[in-house]
This record gives structure tokens, C-alpha cells and sequence, in this order.
């Protein structure tokens, strides 16, 4: 499994004003586990183009900001 809490998940569904099964928070848990992995990959990759080792807060924002023009 993965560090994402299906009851915080479950949470979250419920605040849609769904009602989760089980199955659906750890799908939820690992679809947002894989959309980590690729936001923080693209972190990295701005990083290195800006000459560091070290992924900086506005790397993720530009990362998730790509990713949304990418998705939509």
C-alpha cells in the first residue's frame, strides 16, 4: 500500500457529498500517489534546468501548473 490514509481519503469523498466504499478511497489513495510521483519527477526536472540538487516549494507549483495545462 501507500502513506495516503484511505480514511482521510474516505473523508474527502464524503465532503463531495458521496458516500465511499472502501475500494474507492484506496483507488483514490493510489491515483494521487502516482500524480505525486509524476509532480514531484517534473520538480526535479525544473530544478536540475535552474542548476540545483534541492526542489524548491516553486518548483512543485510550476510542476502542478504544467500538469494542469497538460490535463485540461
Amino acid at each position: 500500500m501507500n502513506g495516503l490514509s484511505v480514511r482521510a481519503l474516505k473523508r474527502v469523498i464524503r465532503e463531495t457529498g458521496a458516500r465511499p466504499s472502501r475500494g474507492a478511497a484506496r483507488e483514490l489513495a493510489r491515483s494521487l500517489e502516482d500524480l505525486a510521483w509524476e509532480i514531484a519527477d517534473r520538480g526535479r526536472l525544473l530544478a536540475e534546468h535552474a542548476g540545483r540538487r534541492t526542489v524548491k516549494d516553486k518548483d512543485i507549483r510550476l510542476a502542478v501548473k504544467d500538469w494542469k495545462r497538460d490535463y485540461s
